[in-house]
């Protein structure tokens, strides 16, 4: 089973973004379950009250046997960082498990 963290930097997530978040992690990531130890994501407002694409999502992704990998996405949103994380974050962890498969 993945382990997966969610932390915030100046960034008030609800309860909801919090499960909708969750969910999205384990609709994305949790299909690729046994190789991906663990994930953690953090959540920054970057500029503070200045407003602006100033949300960035990160996410650290450990995929067994092979190096650790940083996605980043920056976005008006929390919610729309996270899914441009989980979308890039996707497509590495599939191009990661295709090397290791040699396809």
């Amino acid at each position: 089973m993945t382990t997966t963290q969610i932390r915030t930097a100046d960034v008030e997530l609800t309860r909801e973004d919090k499960a909708y978040i969750r969910h999205k992690i384990d609709v994305r990531i949790a299909k690729f379950a046994r190789p991906v130890e663990r994930v953690s994501f953090r959540l920054a407002d970057v500029n503070g009250p200045k407003g602006g694409v100033d949300k960035v999502c990160r996410a650290k992704v450990v995929v067994s046997g092979r190096p650790t990998f940083v996605i980043e996405r920056r976005d008006n949103s929390a919610r729309a960082a996270v899914d441009g994380t989980l979308d890039a974050t996707e497509r590495a962890v599939r191009k990661v498990l295709r090397r290791r498969r040699g396809i």
